[in-house]
């Protein structure tokens, strides 16, 4: 009888933690680059883990990371065309998008101008973020 008990209950912890398994809250599988956007956007998480270390070599060991990263630099913002009716278009590959994080809001969006262009940066809220550096 003790037996019987004892697998039963091993049986219970064990598909108990099969089921519960989990390394992080979101699903960064189902996380699905814009591979426009990440061509446009690679450049800024090269820069960040080019430093005394081969890229390439950071970026297939590293998959997870690189996915967060790049929808960070690429879906954390968007810009919002003739916001204004003077200055020049904005060409959104050329956003380092951290460079305004201080910008961003908890839970509403921000928006950021910059002097000579039509366009704005429109900042996601934090709450919305799968990754903030």
């Amino acid at each position: 009888m003790k037996a019987n008990l004892k697998s039963f209950f091993l049986g219970i912890f064990i598909t108990m933690s099969l089921v519960s398994f989990s390394q992080d809250p979101t699903d960064w599988t189902k996380i699905k680059l814009d591979p426009i956007k990440e061509k446009k956007f690679e450049t800024y998480v090269e820069y960040r883990h080019s430093a005394g270390t081969d890229y390439q070599k950071w970026k297939s060991e590293n998959k997870y990371q690189y996915i967060k990263e790049m929808w960070y630099f690429s879906e954390s913002f968007y810009i919002k065309r003739n916001y204004s009716n003077d200055g020049v278009a904005m060409n959104e590959e050329a956003i380092d998008i951290s460079r305004f994080e201080s910008n961003r809001k908890q839970n509403e969006e921000a928006i950021v101008i910059i002097p000579g262009f039509k366009d704005v940066i429109v900042l996601l809220p934090t709450t919305k973020l799968i990754y903030k550096p």
